[in-house]
């Protein structure tokens, strides 16, 4: 049996399987069309994607747990935007991904981003497997997210992606714990790092220190800190190249934000990168920042970014918020606009809008990109 008809087995086989022996099974189902229009060129897409969400968790025993999560997707619409490959792709050591039947204009995809087994007893915690390790503070860029960074825009993912790793935690008390973790990405490149967290006088402190995907040194912290209700976020990475390590220069990712909720529970928040990247501006244009970063010492397309968002319960089941980027290196700007309607118990509708725009004097020319969506989405 070939190594592609060996997954799609695996893959069904698993997706038929787990619902057995899973004690815990949650999820999600949702329909989201979608519209993008391009200017000046005039063109637009459609699309259709119906998403299906499944997690799966299995206490063995006190001690140990298996957790692992899956997305199902069937996409259609124009065939510009249907990229088998870059659908079917898998960041991962192990290839997690298939496309399990592909069309001119359709698309069958299933993945796995949760595959592991956890164990913990006493003062001490191993995970092993496909995870998350969120290392990250602030809220749009994270510099400190070494191992797994995502697009700020990817709505639609809220689980993020995961990696192939192995780490170990050690909670020196309530408020101070150590970690190292390891892992391999689909180019056998390994990231390792460790990391250590604390409290004191109401801050949230961490440091980080390691190798990301053998290519630079990585030395970083965070700092959070409430006062008055008034939240504090930062992070700072600095990457510098082991290759030539004494004759070539650092990259520095820095992350600064704050957010308010006022007493009528509209919730302000800010946010400010800096990223010296060695470009300014990429041939991609605006919708390079579509798609996830490269890595964490590649939050954006230039050096200096800004980001505003409001959000406000408009009534009990309807709450909207607005957001704006200026990425002031390329006089570029991002708008975006959500409305969140609770249906019923568990059914939600969603109209999000999402607007690029660049000015007449960009280094990426003149170009504008609306992108609206609906989605209809049942949990479970």
């Amino acid at each position: 049996m070939n190594k592609i008809i060996t997954r799609i087995f695996l893959g069904c086989f698993l997706f038929c399987c787990s619902p057995l022996v899973a004690q815990e099974l949650s999820g999600y189902v949702n329909g989201m069309p979608s519209m993008i229009v391009q200017q000046p060129d005039t063109e637009t897409w459609w699309q259709m994607l119906a998403h299906n969400r499944l997690n799966f968790g299995w206490q063995m025993t006190g001690s140990l747990r298996v957790d692992a999560g899956m997305r199902n997707r069937f996409i259609t619409g124009s065939q510009a935007l249907l990229d088998p490959k870059s659908i079917n792709y898998d960041p991962g050591w192990l290839d997690l991904s298939w496309n399990l039947a592909e069309g001119k204009k359709a698309l069958v995809n299933t993945s796995f981003n949760r595959l592991n087994i956890t164990f913990e007893k006493n003062k001490w915690k191993l995970q092993a497997g496909r995870q998350r390790i969120n290392w990250g503070q602030t809220f749009v860029w994270n510099p400190n997210d070494i191992f797994n960074t995502y697009s700020f825009f990817d709505f639609d993912y809220p689980e993020r992606q995961g990696c192939d790793a192995f780490r170990t935690t050690y909670y020196h008390n309530a408020t101070s714990s150590s970690e190292f973790a390891v892992s391999a990405n689909h180019e056998n490149k390994v990231t390792t790092a460790l990391i250590h967290r604390w409290n004191r006088k109401n801050v949230d402190y961490q440091i980080i220190a390691g190798e990301q995907s053998e290519t630079d040194f990585v030395l970083g912290g965070a700092l959070t800190s409430d006062v008055k209700g008034l939240n504090f976020r930062s992070e700072l990475s600095y990457f510098h190249p082991l290759k030539n390590f004494a004759d070539t220069s650092g990259i520095v990712a820095v992350s600064v934000g704050t957010d308010y909720v006022f007493s009528n529970s509209l919730m302000l928040q800010t946010e400010v990168l800096y990223n010296n990247v060695s470009k300014a501006f990429s041939e991609n244009g605006l919708m390079r920042l579509y798609s996830a970063p490269l890595s964490a010492k590649n939050l954006s397309i230039c050096n200096w970014n800004v980001f505003i968002q409001a959000s406000y319960p408009i009534t009990p089941r309807l709450n909207g918020s607005l957001s704006n980027m200026y990425f002031i290196d390329i006089k570029s700007c991002y708008a975006g606009l959500s409305l969140d309607y609770s249906v019923i118990e568990n059914l939600d509708f969603s109209f999000i809008a999402q607007f690029f725009s660049t000015f007449g004097n960009s280094k990426l020319g003149d170009m504008q990109v609306f992108l609206g969506f609906t989605r209809l989405k049942y949990s479970f």
